[in-house]
């Protein structure tokens, strides 16, 4: 018995390997992500301060708005997949 089971853990080694590199890189791309968005976000805040003073146009600040909600939706999807892949 104990060697079937010993036989059962290599078999899954290699398994458990390429989840943990999966990990790591779903890990590594939800932070670089994170970090690029708040780059992002504070240069659309800039282009919608500058848009409202500069020209008024309201229709160019609603869609600076809906890019900003789709970048953070993007992050926010990234960061549920990760945290459900930690509790399982």
């Amino acid at each position: 018995m104990i060697i079937l089971k010993l036989i059962e853990k290599l078999i899954l080694l290699p398994v458990w390997i390429i989840l943990a590199l999966i990990s790591l890189c779903i890990k590594l791309t939800v932070n670089l992500y994170g970090f690029i968005k708040g780059v992002f976000t504070f240069l659309l805040i800039l282009l919608m301060i500058g848009t409202i003073i500069c020209y008024q146009d309201w229709v160019q600040v609603a869609v600076l708005l809906c890019i900003e909600a789709a970048a953070f939706l993007i992050l926010f999807c990234g960061c549920f997949i990760q945290d459900v892949k930690k509790k399982y």
